[in-house]
């Protein structure tokens, strides 16, 4: 596997729960938007009547993600890059701790279903390693590491609201505007980046809201990236995507999750998110200024 394509799926799980951080953890996989700094801006305003429309839209969004204490899945990911594509299975395994907030786990294996890619996001700190090569990286959980290891600026929040198909997770609700008809709402806010907009759409379905589409557009309108949430399904009794496509057409890059059999408040040891157990005495480990 090339490494811009192992680096690829990597980006993509971690866009969710830093996440990531909640970080990464790697691995949800999903290309994320751009950071930086978003600038307040006076046109996202609800009014009095579109703030009681949206407001119980997103306390049934966040609640869903309350009711979930830890989620375990298996993913098919298929990356297409420059016309190439390729397959990946990983595995993910995220955890709310009370003592440690969130942990994530996420594994890229190899033909023979051996680990390729280990990344573990958790008491603040991101682990990533090579298996093959038997490298590590071992740094404080934060964005900025996150940039330095991909090459594009990535948020921790943004991997959790991947993860979770809610992309308002990171609290950001401040600054909205609200379209609607029927069952489909359209809320859009500044993006992470100056000059950037979020556009989400949401549809109620027996009357629980889905989020369908979260895409970033830049000032000119043009679309940075575009994530759609489909195949909903239940598990463990909440309405959960099964498939997730992300699409960055300047840098004409698609990645597909496909998920396998998730398992919503199953049992996971605290061991799981630690990563002493993956080093020994001939383990390199790599600092980013190498």
């Amino acid at each position: 596997m090339s490494s811009r394509l192992t680096n690829c799926v990597i980006r993509l799980n971690f866009r969710v729960l830093p996440f990531v951080p909640f970080i990464v953890p790697m691995v949800l996989l999903c290309i994320l938007p751009a950071g930086g700094c978003g600038r307040p801006n006076t046109q996202f305003q609800l009014s009095p009547l579109d703030k009681d429309k949206l407001t119980p839209i997103l306390d049934a969004l966040r609640v869903k993600y309350d009711l979930i204490s830890t989620l375990q899945m298996a993913m098919k990911v298929t990356i297409e890059e420059a016309g190439q594509k390729e397959e990946i299975r990983e595995y993910l395994w995220y955890k709310k701790s009370e003592a440690d907030g969130d942990l994530l786990h996420i594994q890229a294996m190899g033909p023979y279903n051996e680990p390729r890619v280990i990344a573990i996001a958790a008491r603040e700190t991101f682990f990533l390693r090579y298996h093959n090569e038997n490298e590590v990286v071992i740094e404080p959980l934060a964005d900025g590491v996150l940039q330095e290891i991909f090459g594009m600026d990535l948020r921790v929040s943004d991997i959790r609201n991947t993860i979770f198909a809610n992309p308002f997770l990171d609290g950001s609700t401040a600054d909205l505007s609200l379209a609607h008809s029927g069952a489909k709402y359209v809320v859009r806010r500044p993006g992470a980046k100056a000059g950037h907009i979020e556009i989400i759409t949401i549809f109620i379905r027996d009357s629980h809201p889905a989020v369908q589409d979260w895409n970033i557009v830049n000032e000119s309108g043009k679309v940075i990236q575009k994530t759609k949430f489909t195949d909903y399904r239940e598990v463990g009794g909440i309405m959960r995507p099964h498939k997730v496509e992300v699409e960055r057409p300047n840098e004409k890059t698609r990645v597909v999750l496909n998920v396998i059999k998730p398992v919503i408040n199953s049992e996971i040891s605290d061991t799981k998110f630690e990563y002493d157990r993956y080093l020994d005495e001939n383990t390199k480990v790599r600092s980013l200024s190498e």
